[in-house]
């Protein structure tokens, strides 16, 4: 497996030393994701991809 991926146009084998020089972060993990209460997915762009929300009503309609 590892000569086929090697066989591969442009494609750079990365050392151990630059490996460690590879940096990267969630954005917008400071913010929460979470439901509304039609079932959208509400927060960060991030959001809709990491959960997924029921699709119906789960708010007391009173308070609204």
């Amino acid at each position: 497996m590892r000569n086929s991926i090697l066989n591969i146009e442009r494609i750079t084998v990365l050392s151990k030393e630059s490996q460690k020089q590879i940096n990267g972060a969630i954005l917008d993990s400071s913010e929460p994701c979470g439901c509304s209460c039609s079932g959208s997915v509400t927060g960060p762009a991030r959001c809709r991809v990491e959960i997924a929300c029921p699709q119906v009503y789960t708010c007391d309609e009173a308070t609204m």
